[in-house]
């Protein structure tokens, strides 16, 4: 008879919010893995990948249901904050539940609801798989690679029968597999960092006895031949390395050290700023990060850090310091601005979030954005170009590994588990030649080198799109609130064929200062003298320009010598340069549908950007780097980047097709909608996503081709048009394009609300779908998903579930 008190003694103890399946996985094959060999069977690695982003409480369950299909019983013997296993063979739970109700002993079965003893565990989709090409090191070493920049990854190695990692190793991910090159007497090598503008590399080590740090250079990290250009001995290895033009920031928990190079890389200067102690127990290394002017800040506090501040080669003490927890080490610049961006927490549900900061460092404004996905120890840091990379500790699967962040579109790619199997992502980088590398590690074979075959392609079809949603803060820092402000109505300015809406009000062309006055009061008047040069005679001649300007609003208007008429309409989106208007658009600038970053811009010249849209005219300069041809005309192209201007001309008539929006007799099977919203979600897939559809409705060229009344859109646009709605239920949606439609994403911003009622707020259940039949949906045989737009979703989601259609709500 079994010794079942013994075996509640030995029970396997694991905290219920103890990392991922994959962990308790461990934990089990490690106790029981020579008693029950069923667990070493792949059944088991394929329940932790599609476990592996669930919450704990079922990847157990779904463990227990997977035992039971070997003939294995796992109980869980307590009921509160950890679980006691024990594995109990099928043939003896009978007697051992007996034992348990006797004694008074909690006993609970770890099984699936809904599912039978013996069933396999429920299969999750653990999501698709980033396409890569992947190497391992296959020699008798291990490795632990500790960073990655440039073309190099640096780490520690040791025999496969060694206890203690051995010395430093730099890895040379040109190579595929990586080619390795071993240290033997270079302790701790790590904090890898690379400046492409110097093309060095900079990493830490520490002495023997792991007491003194130093701070290394090298151009190139596979020779092992690293140079000590500071003198300093640190406090262990430094683990902040920050580049700062032709500078290495160097700091440990009471030095921060500049080290100024010279065009060759070598060291000129060496000077260093002892800091005073932080009064709490923990040494934190020196933070170092810059502005986008070159400023250097560091602090080497805890908690409210004091911060200081190198300009010009002084010091001194910022005019405010840290808030709470916050550390500079965790913050990028934000080029061309005194602002950088950081690492920020706040109370979230349950817990302290972490979120994206920009602080501007002259003035304390700042604003704060929410990294939904993102857990705790957020690493912050340059990917490349417009890129930020935010980086997750990988602890908690149900978190993102990393998230890509494009400061200017705002766009967020994702990073998530799964996409590498069942490993965690440990390092990202870009070599120098743009080839992205990510490091994982695969359990009993060490790290995995992959490189993407089509990286971003890949993150934007895994993901829907999202988008970086920034929030301002009223109080300055370092005193904001520790919650996160109030989601502030999104200010945007769109320009569409034939009118521009700024801030809801709605303006159509010629452009007028009184029109314009009306609706956003009263603009500042400013005169400019200046000097033309005829083009016929080379004289020059002095001329006067109006300015109408609205600075709240970051706008700046050419007249006319009429002092009415507008000429030019500019949007000013970025501070460089010197303009009349005072302040910056504190918004977006749409054309069309899309942000103007992203619309289909022409080349100008070479320097700038144009596109014509209707009447409009838009000419610009999409941000990016200067090339170095355009060098010398850097100052005038990112000024150029600071303006969207906008002019207008009447277009030439042309002879309008006839009766464009005349509806014909169909002559083919077309299909059949009892539900007129879920008509309109169909027609936005067909006709404005894939473009399967025409006409494509415009409702302000629509009210001018109908001809039995006058529609007048700005006063009737507020409810959906009638004559619109009656075309809209009239058109015919041919039965062969069905099969074309196999995904609806309803939205409130959605372009066919937009043309059925053009003054829409979205707050309203006008266009909810909260009937449909089973028999309008059969008609979709490819139809896979819905993000279901619902204020009864009860009735929906029954519908959908029977015809397989997943639905997520809005």
């Amino acid at each position: 008879m079994p010794d079942w008190a013994q075996i509640i003694s030995d029970a396997l103890d694991i905290l219920k919010f103890d990392g991922a399946v994959q962990d308790t996985l461990a934990e089990l094959r490690e106790k029981w893995g020579a008693q029950v060999p069923a667990l070493l069977d792949e059944r088991f690695d394929a329940v932790g990948v599609q476990y592996m982003k669930l919450s704990h409480e079922k990847g157990a369950a779904a463990l227990g249901q997977e035992l039971s299909a070997f003939g294995w019983g796992l109980y869980n013997l307590d009921d509160e904050d950890e679980y006691l296993f024990v594995l109990i063979p099928e043939e003896e739970r009978s007697e051992w539940e007996r034992y348990c109700k006797k004694q008074g002993q909690y006993c609970h079965l770890m099984k699936q609801q809904g599912r039978k003893w013996g069933d396999h565990a429920k299969e999750q989709d653990p999501g698709k798989l980033m396409p890569c090409e992947e190497y391992i090191l296959q020699d008798e070493y291990d490795y632990f690679f500790n960073s990655l920049a440039g073309d190099f990854a640096a780490g520690e190695w040791k025999n496969q029968d060694a206890e203690e990692w051995k010395n430093g190793c730099v890895a040379d991910l040109r190579q595929r597999p990586p080619q390795v090159t071993r240290a033997h007497s270079l302790p701790h090598l790590g904090c890898l960092t690379y400046s492409a503008e110097n093309g060095l590399y900079a990493a830490s080590r520490a002495a023997g006895s792991g007491t003194i740090g130093r701070a290394l250079l090298s151009k190139n990290p596979a020779t092992l031949n690293w140079a000590e250009p500071s003198p300093i001995g640190y406090d262990g290895p430094p683990q902040t390395l920050c580049w700062a033009d032709h500078s290495l920031w160097v700091g440990d928990p009471t030095n921060a050290t500049r080290i100024e190079l010279t065009d060759r890389g070598t060291c000129q200067d060496v000077k260093n700023w002892t800091l005073p102690e932080d009064g709490w127990s923990t040494k934190y290394h020196c933070g170092i990060t810059t502005d986008g002017l070159g400023r250097v800040y560091f602090s080497n506090e805890w908690y409210k850090g004091q911060i200081y501040r190198w300009e010009n080669g002084k010091v001194t003490k910022h005019t405010f310091s840290l808030d709470g927890y916050d550390h500079l080490s965790e913050a990028v610049p934000v080029p061309g601005t005194g602002r950088i961006t950081m690492i920020h927490a706040v109370s979230g549900k349950g817990r302290m979030e972490e979120c994206l900061l920009e602080l501007d460092m002259d003035t304390g404004r700042c604003r704060i954005a929410s990294l939904p996905g993102m857990g705790e120890g957020l690493k912050l840091r340059w990917f490349t170009g417009d890129w930020l990379l935010v980086q997750g500790n990988g602890e908690i699967l149900s978190d993102d590994f990393a998230q890509l962040i494009n400061r200017n579109t705002r766009e967020v790619l994702r990073i998530r588990p799964g996409m590498f199997g069942g490993e965690n992502m440990q390092h990202i980088g870009m070599l120098t030649d743009g080839t992205v590398v990510i490091v994982t590690r695969r359990d009993r074979v060490g790290p995995v080198f992959r490189y993407p075959t089509d990286f971003w392609g890949f993150l934007r079809s895994a993901n829907k799109p999202k988008k970086l949603e920034w929030r301002d803060y009223k109080e300055v820092y370092p005193n904001p609130p520790i919650y996160l402000p109030p989601k502030t109505t999104e200010r945007k300015i769109v320009l569409k064929k034939d009118r521009l809406t700024i801030l809801g009000s709605v303006f159509t062309p010629p452009f007028t200062l009184s029109q314009m006055a009306e609706k956003l009061g009263p603009a500042r008047i400013v005169l400019q003298n200046g000097t033309r040069k005829s083009p016929m005679t080379g004289r020059e001649s002095p001329y006067t320009q109006a300015l109408a300007l609205w600075d709240e609003l970051g706008l700046q208007c050419w007249l006319d010598e009429d002092e009415q008429t507008i000429k030019t309409l500019g949007v000013r989106v970025a501070e460089q340069g010197e303009y009349a208007v005072r302040l910056t658009f504190d918004g977006t600038v749409w054309i069309g549908s899309k942000d103007y970053r992203e619309a289909s811009w022409k080349d100008f010249a070479g320097f700038a950007h144009t596109l014509k849209l209707g009447g409009f005219t838009v000419y610009t300069r999409l941000p990016g780097p200067v090339s170095e041809e355009q060098s010398a005309q850097k100052a005038k192209l990112e000024a150029l980047s600071a303006m969207v201007q906008i002019s207008w001309k009447e277009p030439e008539q042309k002879a309008a097709k006839a009766q464009k929006y005349k509806l014909s007799k169909p002559t083919e099977p077309v299909l059949t909608f009892t539900s007129f919203n879920f008509k309109l979600a169909v027609m936005e897939v067909l006709m404005y996503e894939k473009g399967l559809l025409a006409p494509k409705l415009d409702a302000h060229e629509f009210a001018r081709d109908y001809r039995r009344r006058k529609i007048d859109i700005d006063a009737e646009g507020y409810e959906p048009i009638p004559e619109i709605r009656k075309w809209l239920e009239q058109y015919p949606v041919p039965a062969r394009l069905a099969r074309s439609v196999t995904e609806i994403e309803m939205d409130g911003g959605s372009e066919i609300y937009t043309q059925l009622c053009p003054f829409w707020d979205g707050e309203d259940g006008a266009f909810d779908l909260n009937t449909i039949t089973e028999a309008e949906l059969r008609q979709f045989p490819n139809l896979k998903h819905i993000t279901l737009m619902s204020s009864k979703p009860e009735q929906v989601l029954p519908i959908l579930e029977r015809c397989s259609i997943k639905a997520d709500l809005l």
